[in-house]
């Protein structure tokens, strides 16, 4: 009775750690970019790319560098552009249309907050840190 309960231990011990070393993906195949430096990762530097899909940034929130810079390009059917509210007020860009791109290099340390000119509701940031 003694090795019956033995190895029934050793068999759900090795089950209970076969299970934990599950991985659980959900479907999500995508490198993560870097979040927020607050969160503990490391600023990008030299291109610091931004999707548009969904009527979304994709990262809302980027940070980088000085001398970074970060491309937006749209992956949705509707029409989008970029318009920097921030202090650095560069142009607002051009209409990108599935595919576009539409660039800023950003030099000075600072926080640089934009939205989408044509959908005001979709906002995003790029922090930039030495």
């Amino acid at each position: 009775m003694q090795t019956f309960l033995r190895s029934s231990a050793v068999a759900l011990v090795a089950v209970l750690a076969l299970g934990a070393c599950g991985k659980d993906d959900k479907g999500s195949k995508e490198a993560k970019p870097p979040t927020s430096s607050a969160q503990g990762s490391v600023p990008l530097s030299g291109e610091a790319p931004v999707q548009i899909i969904n009527f979304e940034f994709k990262p809302q929130k980027v940070v980088v560098k000085p001398g970074t810079k970060v491309t937006w390009t749209n992956g949705d059917t509707t029409i989008h552009d970029i318009k920097d509210t921030s202090p650095l007020a560069t142009p607002v860009g051009k209409e990108m249309r599935k595919g576009d791109s539409f660039s800023i290099t950003y030099a000075q340390p600072g926080s640089y907050s934009y939205i989408c000119g044509i959908h005001q509701y979709m906002t995003g940031s790029v922090e930039v840190v030495t």
